[in-house]
């Protein structure tokens, strides 16, 4: 899938995902998103983990847009099926993965790029990272990556990044809970590599019972995410007999 400047792979027990257009920042085009999200529907029941990262110096500086395609007066409608709805899709999709998605960020995760960067379970980065939600600059109100995020990080964090514009660097991001761990930009795959070992070490069903918990739980009444841990534990362990 190089042609579509994003590639695709499996590779043993995960499912590699890269953004291949450095030359771009590695901006998201509507064609990349649906490859992702085609990809992430058709899951193998054997990946065991995503993971998520680019190449060049930055992660992702954001998406393409098509309003400019749109005409002079296109209608709310149009505006919604045309722009809103395929990075909902996409980031929807990344929620929707039953097993647990890690991105890799180096450089800039502007707007779609922060999305796309922080809606994963697991986000590491290097320590020349930069996150930023800048849309309110073009009056553009980011409810679609307020969307994506709006369950992953501080409701305070969030809007202060909205609000202010103002980029956040890693050890903010780190500090506002963004992501999962800052280390030097050099040492950050090889990070990633042990961290995807160690988690492959787990089965299937165990990596999915975790990730199953952390989204369901938060949102429960502690008796029912009582009843969930129960349930996924007995499951998870009926599966060593």
């Amino acid at each position: 899938m190089d042609k579509e400047q994003v590639k695709i792979i499996r590779d043993g027990d995960v499912l590699a995902i890269r953004l291949e257009r450095a030359d771009k920042g590695n901006a998201l085009t509507a064609r990349m998103g649906e490859l992702i999200v085609a990809a992430l529907a058709a899951l193998d029941p054997g990946v065991k983990l995503v993971r998520i990262d680019a190449d060049g110096a930055d992660f992702c500086t954001g998406r393409d847009s098509p309003i400019p395609t749109l005409g002079t007066k296109p209608s709310a409608e149009t505006v919604r099926q045309v722009v809103a709805l395929p990075p909902l899709a996409l980031y929807d999709a990344i929620k929707a993965v039953p097993v647990p998605v890690l991105t890799v960020v180096r450089g800039r995760a502007i707007g779609a790029g922060c999305a796309l960067a922080c809606v994963a379970d697991l986000v590491l980065c290097a320590d020349d990272a930069v996150f930023q939600i800048p849309e309110m600059e073009r009056d553009i109100p980011p409810t679609l990556v307020m969307a994506a995020l709006a369950d992953r990080v501080p409701v305070k964090t969030l809007a202060h990044m909205i609000y202010s514009r103002m980029p956040l660097s890693a050890v903010q991001a780190l500090e506002a809970g963004l992501v999962a761990s800052v280390m030097p930009a050099a040492g950050l795959d090889a990070a990633a590599d042990m961290l995807v070992q160690t988690m492959l070490g787990n089965g299937a069903v165990t990596l999915r019972a975790v990730k199953q918990f952390l989204s369901l739980a938060p949102g429960m009444a502690p008796a029912s995410a009582s009843v969930l841990a129960g349930h996924l534990a007995a499951t998870a362990l009926s599966t060593r007999f």
